[in-house]
């Protein structure tokens, strides 16, 4: 079961991430986004492990400027900072709206020739490695190369 974040925190929340990630060039702000919304509940449905460091940040937050916010969190507070990097983005990028605006259709399944030999092996890639013959590092000899036969 995944932590509920009230409609406060929620706003909170937007504030920061539209400081991460705001309008430009065509692309909506985080919150325009719905990272606060739809999109923060799918991420922590896939990672209930950030929404604990969440709640703590949108403590910290609460009732500041969000940009000096993510300053503080850059200089002084890395995890809360990396807690913000991950999941904004995260959430920004599952918007199937955003995906489109930057041309990203989502993993998508390729057909795969497995034709015999592959070309990496017709082309010649591999002939200096076959040439070479077999070499390893023996880890028991510290590192050092065991002499060719």
């Amino acid at each position: 079961m995944t932590m509920a974040f009230d409609e406060q925190s929620r706003a909170i929340l937007a504030g920061l991430a539209d400081a991460l990630i705001p309008a430009a060039d065509g692309m909506p702000s985080a919150s325009e986004a719905g990272v606060a919304g739809t999109w923060l509940d799918a991420v922590l449905e896939s990672r209930p492990d950030l929404a604990p460091p969440l709640a703590a940040l949108i403590g910290k937050a609460r009732g500041r400027e969000p940009g000096a916010v993510i300053a503080e969190f850059q200089s002084s507070d890395p995890g809360a900072f990396g807690v913000l990097a991950e999941l904004v983005p995260g959430a920004y990028y599952m918007n199937p709206d955003v995906r489109a605006l930057v041309g990203y259709p989502g993993q998508v399944g390729l057909d795969v020739d497995l034709a015999w030999p592959p070309d990496w092996l017709t082309e010649g890639l591999l002939d200096p490695v076959i040439e070479r013959g077999p070499i390893y590092r023996d880890p028991e000899l510290g590192g050092a190369r065991p002499p060719r036969p």
